[in-house]
C-alpha cells in the first residue's frame, strides 16, 4: 500500500492510496468546522455532499452549543487548525488542533484521524477527539458527529437494534447507525459506529429526503483540570443492510479499544 498527502495550505489535505483519493479534510477559515470531503467509497463513489444546507457539509463533528457556568450561551469564533500527519504500509495518521475563542474562553479540540489500507468493499477510517479548556468552567451540548449524504436513490437508514427508517431510528439510543442507498446503480453505506467510552448515543438521521446521518453525544461540562475524550469509527461500504453486518464490525472496533494506532 502506498498512502500520500497532498495539501493545499491552508485550505484542504487529501489522502490517495495507491494513487486514489480517498477523502479530503476541509479546514479553510471560511469553515467554522473543519469536515470531510469527498469520502470516496471503495468503488469510487463519492457519498457526502459538501454543500451546507439545513446540515453542516461532508463528515463533519460539530462542537455544538457552549454555555458558561450560569448557563449563557457562548458564542465561539475558530482561530487556527494546525495539521501533523504521518504515513506507513499499515495505516495513515493525521493530527488536526483547533482552537475555538470567545472572550477569556478557549477551548482546544485535537483530532486525531487514522485511515486503513482499503478493502474490496470496505473502508475503515477511526475519528478519535480531545477536548480541553485553558480557562473557566463550560458547559456543551449537542455534541455530534454528522454525516450530509450524497444524493442517492432509495435511501434507507438503520440502527444496531434492528429499527430501520428515520421514523424509528431517530432520537433513539443505539451502539451503531448507518445511511445507505443507491449511487450510480450500486449499494452503498456509512455507518458511525461510536465506542461505547463515549456514553449514551443517540441517532439523528433522514433518508426520505435530504440524506443524513448524525451520532449525538450526551452533554458533558469541562473545566480546566479536565478532558473529553470521543472516539468513532466511520464504516464505509460497498453493499447494503442486508449484506453488510455493521454489528460484525462493531465487536471488530470495541476489541480494538478504539485507538488503532
Amino acid at each position: 500500500m502506498e498512502f500520500r498527502f497532498e495539501e493545499v495550505p491552508g485550505k484542504e489535505l487529501s489522502i490517495t492510496e495507491n494513487s486514489e483519493l480517498t477523502l479530503t479534510y476541509c479546514y479553510s477559515e471560511s469553515v467554522t468546522h473543519p469536515y470531510f470531503h469527498p469520502v470516496y467509497a471503495p468503488n469510487g463513489q463519492v457519498l457526502t455532499n459538501g454543500t451546507e444546507d439545513k446540515h453542516l457539509p461532508g463528515l463533519c463533528f460539530s462542537i455544538g452549543s457552549v454555555k458558561d457556568k450560569s448557563g449563557k450561551p457562548i458564542l465561539l469564533q475558530r482561530k487556527t487548525t494546525n495539521l501533523e500527519w504521518e504515513t506507513s504500509e499499515e495505516y495513515v495518521n493525521f493530527v488536526s488542533v483547533t482552537n475555538f475563542k470567545a472572550n477569556s474562553h478557549e477551548i482546544i479540540k485535537t483530532c486525531k484521524t487514522t485511515v486503513l489500507p482499503r478493502q474490496d468493499n470496505l473502508q475503515i477510517i477511526d475519528i478519535n477527539l480531545n477536548w480541553h479548556i485553558s480557562s473557566n468552567f463550560l458547559i456543551f451540548d449537542n455534541v455530534r458527529l454528522g454525516y450530509n449524504a450524497a444524493e442517492m436513490e432509495h435511501r434507507k437508514t438503520a440502527d444496531s437494534n434492528g429499527r430501520i427508517g428515520e421514523m424509528e431510528v431517530n432520537e433513539k439510543e443505539s451502539e451503531w447507525g448507518t445511511l445507505c442507498g443507491i449511487l450510480g446503480n450500486t449499494a452503498v453505506g456509512l455507518a458511525i459506529l461510536p465506542h461505547p467510552d463515549n456514553g449514551e448515543t443517540h441517532f439523528l438521521a433522514e433518508d426520505a429526503y435530504l440524506g443524513y446521518l448524525c451520532a449525538l453525544s450526551q452533554p458533558f461540562t469541562l473545566d480546566t483540570r479536565t478532558t473529553r475524550t470521543l472516539k468513532y469509527r466511520v464504516i464505509i461500504y460497498v453493499g447494503d443492510l442486508f449484506t453488510t453486518d455493521i454489528s460484525e464490525y462493531y465487536q471488530d472496533y470495541i476489541k480494538c479499544d478504539g485507538d488503532t494506532q
